[in-house]
């Protein structure tokens, strides 16, 4: 049987008539052979293992055939590490914030709280609102919720797509707040904030996850549905936050797993999930131009009045 030359030439293989020289270097003369390929190998080109000596090819192969074969979250990424840091750090940046709201009001609400009037001269509050809170008890539900549904979502999107998705829906409900405020009513001038918004753009984003995976969607639907009614029930919330949240937040899911590559038998899953980041970082974007083109559109609307 044939010896696989793993690439090289036959130049390249050993000559057991001749002094073994390194393939790579071949003005050094090596006794030492890969435990793989049998090819000499010089002391830059070792690489000791468990099993013996491998030549630097060898190992590279070996690394991309196990990095083919490594378990993918339903996205098509690498699974990562189960800790959910991004959602650790979504609530310590949103207790950081409200410890600068205790401290000092006046500073953090003015610069970081979203106004329709202000908004596009202060376009940061799109974002810096959805870690605010009207107090402690506001802060506790929408963390809770977040830890409840982050941790889960962390680990099934990867850390990279959970916060794609959580920060492209407070986007998308302050975009809402702004589209739909009335420039000549108190609306326009009334402040937001709250991470109500993200969170809902997740509630959304675990249902459209547990459609495709086959899991249980009653007990989400179920918190949706609760969550809205209290959105429209209960006085001084913004229910354009949440229901833009919610839209955005499931429109890019929807979009991350439609467009996701599929893989085929013997597909290269390493070029796969540099085809899926590539692309869900489009529909990511593709949201985010969308928010500002509807904000841009409002915007003309209202200097033409």
């Amino acid at each position: 049987m044939e010896r696989p030359s793993y690439g090289y030439s036959a130049e390249d293989a050993p000559d057991p008539q001749g002094t073994p020289v390194c393939p790579r270097h071949p003005d050094r003369v090596s006794y030492v052979r890969c435990k793989r390929c049998e090819r000499p190998a010089c002391p830059d080109c070792q690489r000791p293992t468990s099993v013996g000596v491998l030549c630097v090819d060898c190992e590279r192969e070996i690394s991309r055939q196990q990095a083919s074969t490594r378990p993918r979250n339903a996205m098509g990424a690498g699974m990562g590490r189960r800790t959910p840091y991004v959602t650790y750090t979504l609530i310590g940046l949103s207790v950081l914030a409200f410890v600068g709201q205790t401290l000092a009001p006046q500073i953090v609400q003015q610069l970081g709280i979203f106004a329709p009037y202000r908004a596009v001269f202060m376009p940061w509050t799109f974002f810096t609102a959805g870690f605010l809170h009207g107090g402690i008890l506001h802060l506790a539900l929408n963390m809770y919720a977040l830890w409840i549904v982050g941790q889960y979502l962390e680990q099934t999107l990867g850390h990279v797509r959970y916060a794609a998705v959580f920060l492209t829906a407070v986007l998308g409900g302050h975009t809402a707040v702004y589209l739909l405020a009335d420039p000549l009513s108190s609306a326009w001038i009334t402040g937001t904030l709250g991470a109500s918004g993200g969170v809902f753009g997740l509630f959304a984003a675990m249902f459209i996850v547990n459609r495709h995976l086959g899991g249980q969607t009653a007990q989400i639907v179920v918190l949706i549905v609760l969550n809205l009614v209290l959105t429209f029930t209960i006085p001084g919330i913004s229910w354009q936050g949440h229901l833009g949240g919610l839209v955005i937040g499931a429109a890019v899911t929807a979009g991350m797993f439609a467009l996701r590559p599929k893989a085929g038998p013997g597909a290269d899953r390493q070029a796969l999930a540099r085809r899926s980041a590539l692309v869900h970082s489009g529909v990511v974007a593709a949201a985010a131009v969308l928010c500002v083109a509807l904000i841009v559109a409002k915007t003309l609307m209202v200097l033409s009045l």
